[in-house]
């Protein structure tokens, strides 16, 4: 049975995600709704004008498992994340809203 976690990983210093973002959107949304319970971008600034790294609720199995799953990204791949950065706790989500995405089945945000 799989259980949440919350992750944190944060870019490299210094570095451009730009370039590979738009590949990062699209491998990422055949995962929305498993194993991503909900994700977004960490920001340097209240203004969010630099990017510092990404946040993700998974449901997998295990604390190795989201690590597996942030080394199939691209972010990881082009030398953006810093793996050992990453921070990861199991959590219990008491409540979740949707915010969805462009390009995700609508079928995911019916109740």
């Amino acid at each position: 049975m799989s259980k949440e976690y919350q992750v944190l990983i944060f870019d490299f210093p210094n570095i451009d995600r730009s370039k590979v973002r738009p590949q990062h959107f699209k491998e990422v949304l055949p995962s929305i709704g498993n194993p991503i319970k909900a994700a977004g971008a960490l920001y340097h600034d209240d203004e969010r004008t630099k990017f510092s790294g990404s946040w993700f609720q998974l449901a997998l199995d295990s604390r190795e498992a989201c690590i597996e799953f942030l080394k199939k990204d691209i972010y990881y791949r082009e030398g953006i994340w810093d793996i050992d950065s990453a921070v990861i706790y199991p959590i219990g989500c008491a409540a979740r809203l949707p915010v969805k995405l462009d390009g995700t089945p609508d079928e995911l945000y019916r109740a």
